[in-house]
């Protein structure tokens, strides 16, 4: 049960620096725990879906996600066994794009009254696809289709989704594979996407054509004790964006940085303690947030250079929602915020390829309070 806050960077250093890029298969799309020695360890596997899109004259944001938890190690999730099922939804005008104001946002996931049993959660596998049903809303995989496409559908926090993801570029198996998971406490798949679908809220309808997306399913044994394990200052990174066949992944796990930009049909990292190119990230404003109560980063500055390419982009958020992580250990943030970006992806040949007030999801999560506060400081082992 590691705390060891070098090795938890060092594993994400070096599973990024491998070549691994495997198609999904449906093997990869039914439960994955089951790697892990989960009878005496903590655990969370997680089936997620992202989008930003243009509806009309709105911005939208989407974060569902749903995920098997097993508390039998430290007891990190609280609950032995148990399921989370989580939605955040923003929907903002598009001429509030640059500023920001206290957005109205849907929620629903991680309070602990909506806690679900983990027998509540079916997950079916047939000759092409596996679903993966928590309550009303389904998260459907069909890996094998051409292009491979992935559905979110269903009901939750008073929205009804139907959205089809068609696969773009390669996937990104930041965190290893699933069979690696028994060695490194972690596995799983970011995959590109394009969004095509509605999602309704009331009597409004949001209609997503060719929406930014990304489907995730990714397994976490004991590392994901974020609280204890995750070095100083505790907060986590992760945003993207994609236009025409360029994509754009940053990844901030703890205290290093990674990024991979997917141009055609090549994959180019960033991974400065690897030795691979070079990463800023810098944020230079932010907001008080009236309803948080947070001193809220709103704007940054994100920059990585290698031989192959460079990523010069200026991002401003105009939109956020958020949520509390209650662990045994304490409190975390989890905030998903829209954003708009300006700037440039140039190659060595002389391509540019230009971004104005182009639609980017950025995200951040983060502790805000931990079980052990004490006068000589907060204690989180």
């Amino acid at each position: 049960m590691t705390t060891d806050h070098d090795t938890y960077d060092r594993q994400y250093i070096a599973t990024h620096a491998e070549v691994f890029t495997p198609p999904v298969t449906l093997d990869d799309e039914t439960p994955q725990f089951g790697v892990l020695p989960h009878e005496r360890t903590d655990l969370w596997e997680e089936t997620a879906f992202a989008l930003v899109a243009e509806c009309g004259d709105h911005d939208v944001l989407m974060w569902t996600a749903g995920y098997l938890l097993k508390s039998n190690g430290r007891g990190v999730w609280i609950d032995k066994e148990a399921a989370e099922h989580d939605m955040l939804f923003i929907a903002v005008p598009r001429a509030n794009r640059g500023t920001m104001s206290d957005n109205h946002f849907a929620r629903s996931g991680w309070h602990r009254t909506e806690r679900l049993p983990l027998q509540a959660v079916s997950i079916e596998r047939s000759a092409d696809r596996v679903t993966w049903q928590f309550e009303e809303q389904q998260f459907i995989s069909q890996p094998q289709a051409q292009p491979p496409l992935w559905q979110a559908r269903g009901k939750i926090a008073g929205l009804e989704l139907d959205l089809a993801y068609r696969q773009t570029g390669q996937p990104l198996w930041n965190w290893g594979s699933f069979a690696s998971a028994a060695k490194t406490e972690r596995g799983g798949y970011d995959v590109f996407a394009r969004v095509n679908g509605s999602i309704k809220a009331g009597d409004r309808t949001f209609v997503i054509e060719n929406g930014q997306g990304v489907r995730e399913h990714i397994l976490v044994g004991q590392a994901a004790d974020p609280i204890r394990n995750l070095p100083a200052p505790r907060v986590m990174w992760w945003l993207y964006a994609t236009k025409d066949d360029i994509s754009i992944n940053f990844f901030r796990p703890g205290s290093v940085d990674i990024g991979t930009v997917h141009a055609g049909g090549r994959e180019i990292k960033f991974n400065p303690a690897a030795g691979k190119g070079s990463i800023s990230y810098q944020t230079l404003a932010h907001w008080e947030d009236p309803r948080s109560g947070c001193h809220l980063p709103v704007r940054w500055r994100l920059t990585m250079n290698s031989p192959e390419c460079t990523v010069d982009l200026d991002i401003r958020c105009h939109g956020r929602a958020y949520e509390h992580w209650t662990c045994d250990a304490g409190v975390r943030l989890y905030c998903y915020q829209l954003c708009v970006c300006d700037g440039i992806v140039q190659f060595p040949d002389g391509r540019k390829v230009e971004f104005s007030e182009h639609l980017l999801l950025n995200s951040f999560n983060r502790t805000i309070l931990v079980k052990k506060e004490r006068l000589d400081g907060s204690q989180y082992e």
